[in-house]
Protein backbone atom coordinates (compact mmCIF):
# COMPACT_ATOMS: atom_id res chain seq x y z
CA UNK A 1 0.00 0.00 0.00
CA UNK A 2 1.09 3.56 -0.92
CA UNK A 3 1.02 5.96 2.01
CA UNK A 4 1.18 9.61 1.49
CA UNK A 5 0.72 12.83 3.79
CA UNK A 6 -2.27 14.80 4.05
CA UNK A 7 -4.07 17.44 5.78
CA UNK A 8 -7.89 18.77 6.58
CA UNK A 9 -9.29 21.20 8.66
CA UNK A 10 -12.40 20.27 10.93
CA UNK A 11 -12.97 22.83 12.41
CA UNK A 12 -12.09 25.22 15.91
CA UNK A 13 -8.69 26.23 14.95
CA UNK A 14 -7.42 22.51 14.74
CA UNK A 15 -5.96 20.78 11.87
CA UNK A 16 -5.66 17.27 11.63
CA UNK A 17 -2.89 15.43 9.78
CA UNK A 18 -2.29 11.91 9.52
CA UNK A 19 -0.61 9.76 7.35
CA UNK A 20 -3.24 8.40 5.27
CA UNK A 21 -3.32 4.91 2.96
CA UNK A 22 -4.74 4.37 -0.04
CA UNK A 23 -7.96 2.75 -0.27
CA UNK A 24 -10.06 1.21 -3.09
CA UNK A 25 -13.98 2.67 -2.97
CA UNK A 26 -16.53 0.17 -3.12
CA UNK A 27 -17.98 2.65 -5.57
CA UNK A 28 -15.99 2.74 -8.32
CA UNK A 29 -13.25 0.26 -7.89
CA UNK A 30 -10.64 2.68 -7.87
CA UNK A 31 -7.59 3.30 -6.38
CA UNK A 32 -8.10 6.71 -5.09
CA UNK A 33 -7.28 8.19 -1.50
CA UNK A 34 -10.37 9.38 0.23
CA UNK A 35 -8.12 12.30 1.74
CA UNK A 36 -7.65 13.51 -1.75
CA UNK A 37 -11.57 13.20 -2.58
CA UNK A 38 -12.85 15.08 1.24
CA UNK A 39 -12.63 18.25 2.09
CA UNK A 40 -12.70 19.30 5.43
CA UNK A 41 -16.27 20.24 7.06
CA UNK A 42 -16.87 21.54 10.66
CA UNK A 43 -17.12 19.68 13.02
CA UNK A 44 -16.44 16.03 11.82
CA UNK A 45 -17.62 15.46 8.40
CA UNK A 46 -16.05 16.01 5.18
CA UNK A 47 -17.23 16.24 1.51
CA UNK A 48 -16.09 12.83 -0.49
CA UNK A 49 -16.66 12.44 -4.23
CA UNK A 50 -16.99 9.07 -5.09
CA UNK A 51 -18.79 7.93 -9.35
CA UNK A 52 -18.48 11.36 -9.63
CA UNK A 53 -20.95 12.18 -7.00
CA UNK A 54 -21.01 13.86 -3.68
CA UNK A 55 -21.51 12.30 -0.13
CA UNK A 56 -19.89 13.03 3.30
CA UNK A 57 -17.69 11.17 5.74
CA UNK A 58 -17.19 11.14 9.52
CA UNK A 59 -13.29 11.70 10.71
CA UNK A 60 -12.45 7.85 10.63
CA UNK A 61 -13.47 7.95 6.62
CA UNK A 62 -16.71 5.68 7.06
CA UNK A 63 -19.20 6.99 4.97
CA UNK A 64 -22.29 8.28 6.58
CA UNK A 65 -24.13 10.02 3.87
CA UNK A 66 -23.57 8.29 0.75
CA UNK A 67 -22.73 9.71 -2.32
CA UNK A 68 -25.42 11.20 -4.63
CA UNK A 69 -25.29 14.80 -4.71
CA UNK A 70 -24.07 16.83 -7.90
CA UNK A 71 -22.20 19.07 -5.82
CA UNK A 72 -22.16 19.61 -2.00
CA UNK A 73 -21.10 22.48 0.67
CA UNK A 74 -19.99 22.15 4.01
CA UNK A 75 -22.11 22.19 7.16
CA UNK A 76 -23.30 25.21 8.43
CA UNK A 77 -25.41 25.82 11.49
CA UNK A 78 -26.07 21.72 11.39
CA UNK A 79 -27.30 22.09 7.55
CA UNK A 80 -25.60 21.67 4.24
CA UNK A 81 -26.18 22.96 1.03
CA UNK A 82 -26.47 20.44 -1.71
CA UNK A 83 -27.54 20.07 -5.44
CA UNK A 84 -29.82 17.22 -6.59
CA UNK A 85 -32.08 17.39 -9.93
CA UNK A 86 -30.12 20.66 -10.88
CA UNK A 87 -31.66 22.59 -7.90
CA UNK A 88 -30.07 23.31 -4.51
CA UNK A 89 -31.36 22.11 -1.19
CA UNK A 90 -30.36 22.12 2.46
CA UNK A 91 -30.05 18.47 4.70
CA UNK A 92 -28.85 17.63 8.14
CA UNK A 93 -25.94 15.60 9.42
CA UNK A 94 -27.91 12.35 8.60
CA UNK A 95 -28.76 13.03 4.86
CA UNK A 96 -31.92 13.98 5.18
CA UNK A 97 -33.74 16.99 3.15
CA UNK A 98 -35.01 19.65 5.45
CA UNK A 99 -35.43 22.27 2.69
CA UNK A 100 -35.97 20.64 -0.78
CA UNK A 101 -33.98 21.21 -3.47
CA UNK A 102 -35.58 24.58 -5.52
CA UNK A 103 -32.87 27.20 -5.90
CA UNK A 104 -30.97 28.04 -8.34
CA UNK A 105 -28.06 28.68 -6.20
CA UNK A 106 -27.52 28.87 -2.53
CA UNK A 107 -25.24 30.10 0.48
CA UNK A 108 -24.89 28.43 3.49
CA UNK A 109 -26.45 29.53 6.82
CA UNK A 110 -25.05 32.15 8.67
CA UNK A 111 -26.72 33.96 11.91
CA UNK A 112 -29.61 31.64 11.08
CA UNK A 113 -30.42 32.47 7.26
CA UNK A 114 -29.11 31.23 4.10
CA UNK A 115 -28.91 33.29 1.03
CA UNK A 116 -31.01 31.70 -1.93
CA UNK A 117 -31.69 32.52 -5.56
CA UNK A 118 -35.23 32.05 -7.11
CA UNK A 119 -35.83 33.34 -10.56
CA UNK A 120 -32.57 35.09 -11.00
CA UNK A 121 -32.88 37.24 -7.80
CA UNK A 122 -31.08 36.47 -4.20
CA UNK A 123 -33.48 36.44 -1.03
CA UNK A 124 -33.09 34.92 2.68
CA UNK A 125 -34.64 31.69 3.72
CA UNK A 126 -34.45 30.09 7.73
CA UNK A 127 -33.42 27.14 8.83
CA UNK A 128 -37.47 25.89 8.12
CA UNK A 129 -36.82 27.29 4.27
CA UNK A 130 -39.52 29.54 5.22
CA UNK A 131 -38.97 33.03 2.87
CA UNK A 132 -37.73 35.91 5.38
CA UNK A 133 -36.12 38.16 2.56
CA UNK A 134 -38.06 38.14 -0.69
CA UNK A 135 -35.91 37.22 -3.69
CA UNK A 136 -35.14 40.77 -5.29
CA UNK A 137 -31.01 41.46 -5.42
CA UNK A 138 -29.45 41.25 -8.41
CA UNK A 139 -26.33 40.47 -5.40
CA UNK A 140 -26.41 39.28 -1.57
CA UNK A 141 -23.67 38.01 0.92
CA UNK A 142 -23.77 36.14 4.35
CA UNK A 143 -25.34 38.11 7.56
CA UNK A 144 -22.12 38.80 9.18
CA UNK A 145 -22.71 40.16 13.01
CA UNK A 146 -26.64 40.73 12.12
CA UNK A 147 -25.97 42.50 8.78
Amino acid sequence: MRTMRSWAVFGGGMFLIALVTWAISIRDETATSLAQRARGTPPGLARVKLSGKWGYIDRSGRIVINPQFEEAGDFSEGLARVKMGGKWGYIDRTGRFLINPQFEEAGDFSQGLARVKLGGKWGYVDRRGEVVISPQFSEASDFSRSL
